[in-house]
Order: structure tokens, then C-alpha cells, then sequence
């Protein structure tokens, strides 16, 4: 353990040292470069080595050749095998042989003992010396000579010799591993000699310089640098000393200019403080400034968010519910144009202080701006945010006295509760604020918000945006209710009545996407699909000879698009139907929305030769003298008198009076939700032209109605009337 311990401590400092670094580096370098020399002074000798080998040699293959000549000619092949003996006596000898012109060893001579030959004799039993020296002719660590032997210019025969390099070769081996050593040996000392060089030399005075920085990084700067040359690194020593004392200086001065900011900063923190009292009186000022209306010194739009966020915090910690109500004054604009701002600020004022006197102290009211109010109350739910919507109403009947005139005025309020309708701020406000508005258009007093009142909601925009695809695409349909003439017992005329049956939501009420097409301006596009798809269908039922009326729905904000009149009479053109067979329907509530201009619409649209009818009569308040200057021709009672006049006297009289007085002004009379045959017996002995609803037939798609109107051309119908089933009962 303390082994590998000291080896890693060892290995710490050997990559942290310069000077280990630069020794490690220099000696890498001298080793490599000695090691090269050696191998190239290596390979030289071995090349010298071998010509060497081969001069020697030569001498004696020349001189075997010359003597040989004499025992050839005489046929003395002892004395040839005495030379090859002789000559495997030399230490290098492989082979030795003398061959005739044929090829034919005369006498040879093959050392058994060399590696070579061994190796060759144990591989293939080879024992012939011809065959043996062939093949040792391809070992590149032999040597081989040849020399012929020539006797007055004729070639007795040839003297081959095989000298092997392996003794050789180890030599000089030897001899470069002891270069290498000895280049190895000397490397480490003149590693080790550097090192004691550089260590004194060049490696203290940077440890020097380097013990001087760590003072001055730990603020000690009176102690120098010993300079120990005036070389370089004496010179870097030098400049060191003079930057330790620039800093010593530079740091006094900076202790002093400390001094003095500790002393400014203590008179500025007495100013501060002084400030800082004079600052939270007139914080005070303007936090009430920014947090209550100035003129009704309620809290503003800001506290009442606030107030809010704080609210819905507490709510959720504790599981509670709290309800929040928007309320906007009624007829405050026509008080405030006819009387002034001045009237107008006093009645906000005495508004307020009505409100407060019916609320509970822990009820925040608020004014949000102009003639709006919120308020919250906490611990409520909308039930309990309903009762107390009455009491204010109820405390707003009362005359408000301004200006020596007593004045009445009412209020919409809208009801939002937490956490039914929403869990933020926004959410909540804007619950509340689209239930005031339904309230307001609707003469409510007040509304609980319900998410079909708001068209703004992600599912509900993707439904207008569906809405207005269906539209484009044809994906709407028509179904038509027939009305029957009591006189006649024929059908007469058809209601057009809007379907939408949703290729993912299924069937969509019109109630439901109506009022958003009305909302949201698709209105427009609908009446103009609407009547374009009736008026193509009533020309095919007249060109099938089936003579039928169409009656289609209208709402306000046809009557209120100035381009209404123009693109009606464009789509009457286009149709080419007499428009004689087309009466177009508006409700009371309609009417009396805005008489006058009501009757200027229909006025201009009546010159087109169509005729008109006021739908749900009887739900509205419409005065005589207002039916006298309509130009309409047919009154429909309201379903709502009509299902229950069998058993209820009270709505016999009344469908009573509305058919005596339509008949009186010259109109013909359409009684709807007719579902039984006592009410139609009821109707007709009280003079109604005509009826409407399930006795007659549900509401039925082109093809059943078309059925449905050649049975009433082949016969009269009776009054056991067949009921007609169709798909969808809803109008």
C-alpha cells in the first residue's frame, strides 16, 4: 500500500514538474536519436561483414579450382574429397562440392551439423549431397560461390561452395544491443545532468516568482522576490518586486478612498432613513390613489383583481367557494347625456353607498369603470350571489333624487362562482361579464353564467369555425314542418327548419349553434345558405306540380344588415319562383326592438312581392297601433298558449282574443304546437285558419315532405290526420 502510494505521489510530481517534463523530453529525444545511429551503423556493418565473408571465401574457391585441375585429369577423386574435407573445416562451411560439365558430384562435402542442412535432412530423409546443396541454393543465409576449373580453355567441371552469415549476423547483433545499452546509459545521465542544471539554474527562481504570487493572492505584499541573475528570469523577478509594490501602493489608496465612501455612506443611510419616512406617508397617499376610484373612494379595477387573486389563493387552501358579480347600471347613459357629468358622478356616488348598505362587511365592492361595479363575496355560492343580486335590485328601485328630480334606475348583474366557472381571475371576470350582458340583452335583471352563453370558449370557437365549414361544404340540411288549412284540410305551406348533424358531435340542436352564428356574424352566410337551399327546393316541388308555400325565419341581424334587401332580391332572380309562394318570418321580440326600423325593412323587402308573418306572438309586447302599421299578412300564436288551451281556460282565452284580433286587422292566424285532436277541434271552432306541430307531422327531410304533399293533393285530408314520424323532433 505505501508502495503504490509513493508510486502515485511519484507520478504527481512527474506530471506537475517543468523540469520533469523537459528532462522526460530530452531524454525520449537522445535515446531515439542514439537508437537510430545504432541501427544504421548496424546495418552497415552487416553489409561489411558480408563482403568481407565473400572476399575470404573467394580466395580459397579460386584456389580449390586450381588445384583440382591436376586430380580431375588423372581421375583421383580422393584427393578431391580430401580438398572438400580440408575446406568443411572452415567455421562458416556449409557445403563444398566440385561437379562435372554434367552436373555430377565428383566430391562433396555437406555439414551435417549446420541447422540448415539438419532441418532439410529430417524433412525429407534427404541424403544425396547434389540434391542437398540444390536446394540450400535458395537459402538466403548462405553465401553461395561458384567457380569453374578450366584446364587449357576447357571447363573441367565447377567448384561450388556455401558460406553461412548466422555467425556473422549474431556478432553483429551483439554488438547493436551494446550500443543500445551504453546509448540508453548515457541517456539517464544526461537527464539526470540537466535536471541538476535546470533545477538550480532555471527551476528556483520560477518557484521564486511562483511563491511570490501565492503571497500576493493572499494579500502579503511586503515580502520581495530574490533575484538570482539578470537573465531573463532575474529580469521577470525584477518587474514582479515593482508590480508587489504598485499593488501595496494602489491598495493603500484604495483602503483610504474606503474610508472615505463608509463615512458618505452613513450620512446618506441618516438621509435615507429620513426619506424612507417620508416616503411610506406618501405611499400610503398613492397606494389608496391607485387602489380606489377617486370619485366614489370604492376600490378600483386593480384592487378588486387583486382582492381576487387573493381570494381564489385562500379558496383552494381551504375548499370554499366565493361568487363574484358584475353589475352595469340601466339608463345611466340618458341620465348622464340629459343631466350632465355632474348628475351623472353624484349618482355613481350615491350607488355606491346604496350598495354598501345591503352587503355584508366582509363584501368587497368595487367600481371597474364608468357605470360598472363589481363585487365579491366570500363564502357564497351562486345561489346565495342570486339572493343578494335581489336585494340590490330591490335597493336600486328605489328613486335616486338628483338635480330636484327623482329618478329610477335598474341594473343587469351577471353571477360567476368559484370554482364552478373558472379557477383565475380573467376566467372568473369574464364569467361574470358575459352573464351581466346576457342579462342586459335580455331584459333578465340578473344571469348565473352558463358556458353556452359564451361563444368565446376554445370548443365553442372550434364550433364556429366547424359552423362556418358546414356552411361552405353543404353539410347542412333543411326539414320542413307542414301547416295545414282548417278549411281545406290541405297543406299549404312548409316551415324551413335548419339541421346540423355533425359528422363527430352528432346532432346539433339549432338552439345551440344558432345563437353562435348570430354572436359571432356567421348569421348572415346561414340566412343567405338557408334561403338559397329553400328557394331551389320549392322550385322542384312546382315544377313537380306540388303548389306549396315556404315560410323562413329571419332574425334581427338580417334586418340590421343594410345589404339584406339587395342580396335577397339577387337570390329571388336567380331562383325564378313567384315569389307569392315565400313568407319569411319574424319574431315579436324582434319587432319591438326596434319598431321603426322594422317597418322600413319590411317595407322595402314587401315591394319584392313576399309576404310576412310574426312568429311567437304573444310572448312579446307588441301594441295594437304597432300591428296596425306592420305590413305583415299572418300572425303565429306561440306554442306555449296553444298545447295546454284543452285543460287550461286561461290560454283558451287568450288564443281566443289573438284570433278575433288578428281577423279584426285583416290577418290570417297560424296556431303552432298543435300535438292532439281536442286542440285542433278547440282551434278550429275558435276560427284559427290554420294550424301547426306533431298532429299534423314532425318536421321532415325533402323527399318525406314531397310524399307527404301528393297525399294531400290525391285527397282531402280528415281530421284524424295520419301523424307523420320523422327523424328529428326538435325545431
Amino acid at each position: 500500500m505505501q508502495e503504490q502510494e509513493n508510486t502515485d505521489s511519484f507520478c504527481v510530481f512527474w506530471r506537475n514538474s517543468l523540469v520533469a517534463k523537459f528532462v522526460s523530453l530530452t531524454v525520449v529525444v537522445v535515446f531515439v536519436l542514439m537508437s537510430i545511429s545504432a541501427y544504421i551503423n548496424y546495418r552497415s556493418q552487416v553489409t561489411v561483414n558480408v563482403s568481407n565473408l565473400k572476399t575470404q571465401n573467394a580466395m580459397l574457391g579460386s584456389f580449390v579450382a586450381d588445384i583440382a585441375q591436376e586430380s580431375m585429369l588423372s581421375h583421383d577423386y580422393n584427393s578431391l574429397n580430401n580438398y572438400m574435407q580440408e575446406i568443411g573445416d572452415g567455421e562458416d562451411v556449409v557445403y563444398a562440392a566440385i561437379f562435372s560439365p554434367r552436373g555430377n558430384a565428383l566430391a562433396s562435402y555437406v555439414e551435417k551439423r549446420n541447422t540448415f542442412v539438419s532441418d532439410m535432412i529430417n524433412e525429407k530423409n534427404e541424403v544425396d549431397a547434389k540434391h542437398i546443396i540444390s536446394r540450400l541454393g535458395k537459402n538466403r543465409q548462405i553465401i553461395h560461390l561458384r567457380y569453374p576449373i578450366i584446364f587449357d580453355k576447357k571447363v573441367l567441371g565447377h567448384f561450388v561452395m556455401g558460406i553461412s552469415k548466422v555467425r556473422m549476423q549474431a556478432q553483429s547483433r551483439n554488438q547493436l544491443f551494446s550500443t543500445i545499452l551504453a546509448s540508453t546509459l548515457f541517456s539517464v545521465l544526461l537527464g539526470f545532468g540537466i535536471y541538476v542544471v535546470f533545477r538550480i539554474y532555471t527551476l528556483r527562481p520560477i518557484q521564486q516568482l511562483v511563491r511570490g504570487a501565492h503571497r500576493v493572492a493572499r494579500g502579503k505584499l511586503d515580502q520581495d522576490v530574490k533575484v538570482y541573475s539578470h537573465d531573463e528570469l532575474g529580469r521577470l523577478a525584477v518587474t514582479f518586486n515593482q508590480m508587489m509594490q504598485h499593488i501595496k501602493q494602489t491598495s493603500q489608496e484604495k483602503d483610504g478612498m474606503l474610508n472615505q465612501i463608509q463615512e458618505m455612506n452613513l450620512s446618506l443611510e441618516k438621509r435615507v432613513e429620513q426619506r424612507t419616512e417620508e416616503l411610506e406617508v406618501a405611499n400610503q397617499k398613492l397606494e389608496k390613489l391607485a387602489l380606489h376610484d377617486s370619485l366614489t373612494n370604492l376600490p378600483n379595477r386593480f384592487c378588486i383583481q387583486d382582492n381576487l387573486n387573493r381570494g381564489i389563493a385562500d379558496a383552494k387552501l381551504s375548499g370554499s367557494t366565493f361568487a363574484v358579480i358584475m353589475m352595469d347600471l340601466d339608463r345611466f347613459k340618458e341620465i348622464n347625456d340629459t343631466l350632465g357629468h355632474d348628475c351623472g358622478d353624484q349618482l355613481l356616488v350615491a350607488v355606491g353607498r346604496r350598495l354598501q348598505s345591503v352587503l355584508r362587511p366582509t363584501d368587497l365592492i368595487g367600481r371597474l369603470g364608468g357605470d360598472e361595479f363589481a363585487i365579491l363575496l366570500p363564502d357564497t355560492d351562486e345561489q346565495g350571489a342570486g339572493i343578494v343580486a335581489g336585494k340590490i335590485q330591490s335597493a336600486l328601485d328605489a328613486p335616486f333624487n338628483l338635480a330636484d328630480m327623482a329618478f329610477s334606475i335598474g341594473a343587469s348583474l351577471g353571477i360567476a362562482a368559484f370554482p364552478r366557472h373558472g379557477n383565475t381571475t380573467s376566467i372568473l371576470l369574464k364569467a361574470a361579464d358575459v352573464a351581466m350582458y346576457h342579462a342586459k340583452n335580455n331584459k333578465l335583471g340578473y344571469c348565473i353564467y352558463n358556458a353556452i352563453l359564451d361563444i368565446h370558449t376554445p370548443d365553442r370557437l372550434s364550433l364556429i369555425m366547424e359552423l362556418r365549414d358546414a356552411i361552405h361544404n353543404d353539410d347542412l340540411m333543411l326539414f320542413y314542418q307542414p301547416k295545414l288549412d282548417l278549411d281545406t284540410r290541405r297543406i299549404v305551406g312548409l316551415e324551413a327548419l335548419l339541421r346540423w348533424q355533425h359528422k363527430d358531435r352528432g346532432f346539433i340542436p339549432p338552439a345551440e349553434f344558432i345563437p353562435m352564428a348570430e354572436q359571432s356574424g356567421l348569421i348572415r352566410q346561414l340566412t343567405y345558405w338557408v334561403i338559397s337551399t329553400a328557394l331551389l327546393q320549392l322550385d322542384a316541388w312546382h315544377r313537380a306540380g306540388l303548389g306549396v308555400a315556404i315560410s323562413l325565419n329571419l332574425s334581427m341581424q338580417n334586418l340590421q344588415d343594410p345589404d339584406f334587401p339587395e342580396q335577397l332580391a339577387q337570390l329571388l332572380d336567380q331562383a325564378g319562383v313567384d315569389n307569392r309562394f315565400i313568407q319569411f318570418e319574424i319574431t315579436e321580440s324582434v319587432i319591438m326592438s326596434n319598431p321603426g326600423h322594422v317597418m322600413g325593412v319590411l317595407a322595402a323587402l314587401g315591394k319584392m312581392g313576399v309576404s310576412f308573418a310574426i312568429d311567437d306572438f304573444g310572448t312579446g309586447y307588441s301594441s295594437l297601433s304597432t300591428l296596425k302599421r306592420l305590413q305583415v299578412q299572418e300572425i303565429k300564436i306561440d306554442k306555449s298558449f296553444v298545447m295546454d288551451m284543452a285543460t287550461d281556460k286561461d290560454d283558451e282565452s287568450i288564443v281566443h282574443s289573438i284570433v278575433d284580433m288578428a281577423h279584426n286587422l285583416g290577418l290570417t292566424v297560424t296556431a303552432e304546437g298543435v300535438e292532439s285532436e281536442n286542440t285542433l277541434k278547440q282551434l278550429e271552432k275558435l276560427g284559427c285558419n290554420m294550424i301547426q306541430g306533431y298532429r299534423i307531422s314532425r318536421p321532415l327531410p325533402p323527399d318525406r315532405i314531397s310524399q307527404l304533399l301528393r297525399q294531400s293533393e290525391a285527397r282531402k285530408a280528415t281530421t284524424h290526420f295520419t301523424v307523420i314520424k320523422g327523424k328529428n323532433n326538435s325545431d
